[in-house]
């Protein structure tokens, strides 16, 4: 069952010119791909909701609303604040 067509994620004039969003969305890939395997192989939805679940935390990464220090720490050394 094809709920998602993810070979559009690859195709298209879309470009990615940040690493830290690049590897969240392929983190997030790979989370989807993990929920549709899942599916295939009749996984329970509780499996299937931490995957979905991942997935939107790594589109969470992107969108701000997942923060860790690690991220901070990230985003804050490659800018200059207070000068």
């Amino acid at each position: 069952m094809e709920l998602v067509n993810l070979d559009k994620f690859r195709t298209g004039n879309t470009i990615v010119n940040n690493i830290r969003h690049y590897d969240s969305l392929v983190k997030t890939r790979q989370s989807l791909l993990d929920v549709l395997t899942g599916m295939d192989n009749q996984i329970t939805n509780d499996f299937l909701a931490m995957d979905i679940r991942r997935s939107l935390h790594y589109l969470g990464e992107i969108t701000g609303e997942i923060t860790t220090d690690d991220l901070l720490a990230n985003i804050f050394s490659k800018f200059c604040i207070g000068k």
